[in-house]
């Protein structure tokens, strides 16, 4: 074995992933973000006065795990998927490098980032969490840390070896890991769940690596802290994970599903098919309307052709509101029961995440691919390839606040006035226009897509959870309190929960005006930073 050869191609892996700003964030830096904001929620209070053991005792060890399967499992299956597509891996086939160290490259530059997550998350929690090391189950939390990282990776090849595309393979290493995260005793630590939920959660690693790491951090128990249980689950998905992927890895993307050597080409429009021996030609400039119409149809199709965004704009919120609601059904918040609560705070998220997370990306995306500069040199107007993805967003929101509605109604017994519809459409059209404009802006600002995408995501998930859209268990200390009463997102979740009160509560005007403030600013600043740049003869 040539451990030179593997050591290089790991150590080229692994300075790709950290250039990648997405990856990074979701690998590190958000289960950190989550474990500071969960830490100030939940309070650090002393659990034993006598060992001095406090909460975050128990919540670190399962964010450290959280990022490890991101690492491991979701960020390598995605950056591998991305590398068949690309034809990088069908090209080093041609190439010296055996497979077999390409692969061990692959598979070490996850092992690496691992090791820097744990470093990273526990290292936090020891110094600011006041986090103690049990020494005697050092070896056992060694080992379990290993294989735990052995099995995601071995998880992350099977993914791309069952499935096809990219675009795919990123609704599962992202979208299924949150999923479980949630009934993994990860994200709702120590909650109580349906029998059925449990049963589920235990069927999947995540949930068996979560507790064994917690436990050898749990001062309490006694014994080495080696759990057989939990360590031969991990070993069985591991290898049953590395078979599938020997077995049906491919190192090119499958053809598409159909005949086979047939191209799928656009019918051409010949004269006799128009009913004429001349082709038609266009009467003059469509109008305002039928553009922003066909900018929206083409938006709305780009959405759905891409399972990731489609998933985390759409399913996930219908996900969240019927995982929490199933689980913390009969709690009340902001003096509403919790369905009616999430409700609001997941009509917020899709508001969120379709104007603001959704734009940014797509228009930073169609300028790096040249698509901008293209289409300046055509008839469209510029207002109407913005106006077309705003419209996009807004209908994919409404759509979505439809879809949670029927679920919270017919699953949790909520119930929505008549009266409540115009505030609801009100605060919703206004809250798209809001973020729309804050997500024009980062594109304007931001050079690269990678780039964009993870400023958006990295304010707007923060901003979720101080802003009541995400719950983290208890009140907020008074900067993060104050941080979310002047940021647009709180007052959009609050307008949208006085409008669905049945008690019945005033119209929101103060809330609505903090977000109107927000989008005239948003607006202004793009103008601003346009003008700016047309003077200095740079294209905006």
């Amino acid at each position: 074995m040539n451990v030179h050869l593997v050591a290089r191609l790991a150590r080229h892996e692994t300075l790709s992933f950290l250039r990648t700003p997405v990856a990074a964030f979701f690998t590190v830096a958000m289960p950190l973000l989550m474990t500071v904001i969960v830490g100030a929620a939940v309070g650090n209070e002393t659990v034993d006065p006598a060992s001095g053991v406090r909460v975050m005792q128990f919540v670190v060890p399962v964010m450290t795990v959280f990022g490890i399967a991101q690492g491991c499992f979701g960020a390598l299956a995605i950056h591998l998927a991305d590398l068949r597509d690309r034809g990088w891996l069908k090209r080093m086939r041609g190439t010296p490098v055996p497979a077999w160290a390409l692969m061990a490259g692959l598979a070490g530059a996850s092992l690496a980032i691992a090791p820097a997550t744990v470093v990273v998350l526990l290292g936090a929690g020891l110094v600011f969490y006041d986090v103690q090391l049990v020494w005697r189950t050092m070896p056992a939390l060694l080992l379990t840390l290993l294989l735990g990282a052995l099995c995601f990776t071995a998880l992350g090849f099977a993914i791309v070896a069952l499935v096809r595309n990219a675009a795919a393979v990123q609704l599962i290493g992202t979208g299924l890991l949150l999923a479980l995260a949630f009934i993994s005793d990860i994200m709702l630590v120590g909650a109580r769940m349906p029998a059925w939920l449990e049963t589920v959660g235990r069927l999947f690693p995540l949930r068996h690596f979560a507790e064994a790491v917690r436990d050898d951090f749990n001062p309490f128990l006694h014994g080495a802290g080696f759990h057989a249980d939990h360590l031969a689950v991990l070993a069985a998905w591991g290898l049953g994970a590395g078979a599938v992927a020997v077995w049906r890895f491919r190192w090119e993307r499958p053809p598409a599903r159909g005949k086979a050597g047939t191209a799928r080409t656009a019918p051409v429009l010949s004269p006799a098919r128009t009913g004429s021996g001349h082709l038609p030609r266009p009467e003059g400039r469509p109008a305002a309307w039928r553009l922003i119409g066909d900018q929206a149809a083409h938006a709305t199709l780009r959405l759905r052709r891409d399972p990731s965004t489609a998933f985390f704009t759409v399913l996930l919120p219908v996900l969240l509101l019927v995982l929490i609601s199933l689980v913390f059904g009969e709690v009340r918040v902001e003096g509403v029961r919790l369905p009616l609560f999430m409700l609001a705070a997941m009509i917020t998220y899709t508001v969120g995440v379709s104007a603001y997370v959704n734009l940014a990306e797509a228009v930073t995306g169609d300028r790096d691919r040249g698509v901008l500069k293209r289409l300046a040199g055509t008839p469209l107007p510029n207002w109407a390839y913005y106006a077309g993805w705003v419209t996009c967003a807004l209908w994919v929101t409404l759509a979505t606040a439809v879809v949670l509605a029927l679920v919270a109604t017919f699953g949790y017994g909520v119930r929505i006035g008549l009266l409540a519809i115009p505030a609801i459409l009100v605060t919703v059209v206004l809250g798209v226009a809001c973020f729309s404009a804050l997500g024009a802006l980062v594109a304007t600002l931001v050079p690269r897509a990678p780039a964009a995408n993870a400023i958006t995501l990295g304010t707007f998930l923060p901003l979720a959870f101080v802003s009541d859209v995400f719950i983290v268990g208890g009140p907020l200390p008074d900067v993060l309190e104050r941080a979310g009463d002047v940021l647009p997102l709180k007052h959009v979740s609050h307008a949208l929960l006085a409008a669905l009160d049945p008690a019945g509560r005033p119209w929101p005007w103060a809330d609505l005006a903090v977000v109107a403030a927000w989008t005239l600013a948003g607006v202004l600043a793009v103008a601003v930073v346009n003008g700016r740049r047309m003077k200095g003869g740079t294209p905006s």
